[in-house]
């Protein structure tokens, strides 16, 4: 359990470098290479990580499984205690860092680095808690009994923390292929876009509106006709800027494409 403790937090921790040097590197501007941003990298990268954390769980789990077949094994309980004490609490304050930091900064990436940290406190404090049993096993003179703590509390946190990463790799894989933005977004734009069309007499709209990271893509294509109040650019433009003053509340970066056209072929 120390070992798979151990190796999740050096795996944490290199993945946290990874993702501080891709989030940096998203933040740099570079329309000229990157006319259409970055945001992509965002998903792709919570997918490696994920992937990573997927297989190192299941590997563990594996060789806890066939230890227990084997006869368990023993542990030096008093110098598990110690590690996990001070594990617990290092992997605790840098969680509640990385959740404070993911609110600020509004990055998936982040957010999936806090989670990870959570669940490696997680797993300390499943060390503390299953390295004092084993103690009271030993002072109840079940010594065969207490050989199986180990590879049972790996079994057991390797097996529920596969869901986290499997949530967040459909999670991401969504965001890649441009899956419309959750339900709350969605009828908010939707509510929106009806106002202005009743507002300037328009036919009808097509509004499409994705969640790539932390770029949220909102397009909205208007049909309009000879009867419609848009009957200039200063009106197309003022209908975008009102579109633009009432989608700020998302705290997410915007991707605004507004057109008007009389033909919905080109709508859709």
């Amino acid at each position: 359990m120390i070992s798979f403790d151990g190796f999740y937090s050096f795996i944490s921790l290199g993945l946290a470098i990874f993702a501080i040097v891709i989030t940096n590197f998203i933040n740099k501007k570079d329309f000229k290479n990157y006319p259409f941003g970055k945001s992509t990298l965002e998903p792709i990268l919570v997918i490696i990580k994920s992937l990573v954390l997927l297989i190192m769980c299941s590997i563990t789990m594996l060789s806890a499984i066939r230890q227990v077949f084997n006869g368990g094994n023993s542990v030096d309980e008093g110098f598990a205690l110690w590690y996990s004490i001070i594990s617990s609490v290092g992997c605790t304050w840098v969680y509640l860092y990385m959740k404070k930091s993911s609110k600020s900064l509004n990055s998936e990436i982040v957010k999936v680095e806090s989670n990870q940290w959570l669940m490696d406190a997680m797993i300390s404090v499943g060390v503390l808690v299953g390295f004092v049993f084993s103690i009271i096993l030993k002072k109840l003179e079940l010594y065969e009994i207490s050989k199986y703590v180990d590879p049972g509390m790996v079994i057991l946190t390797s097996s529920t923390f596969l869901r986290m990463p499997i949530r967040s790799i459909i999670e991401a894989f969504k965001e890649l292929i441009n899956t419309s933005a959750d339900e709350e977004i969605n009828y908010d734009i939707n509510n929106l876009v009806k106002t202005i069309q009743d507002e300037y007499n328009i036919d009808d709209s097509v509004a499409r509106v994705a969640k790539i990271g932390r770029e949220l893509r909102i397009e909205i294509d208007f049909i309009v006709s000879n009867e419609s109040k848009i009957k200039s650019i200063e009106d197309m433009d003022k209908v975008r800027e009102y579109i633009d003053n009432n989608t700020n509340h998302f705290d997410l970066k915007k991707w605004l494409n507004i057109s008007f056209t009389k033909n919905k072929k080109w709508a859709v």
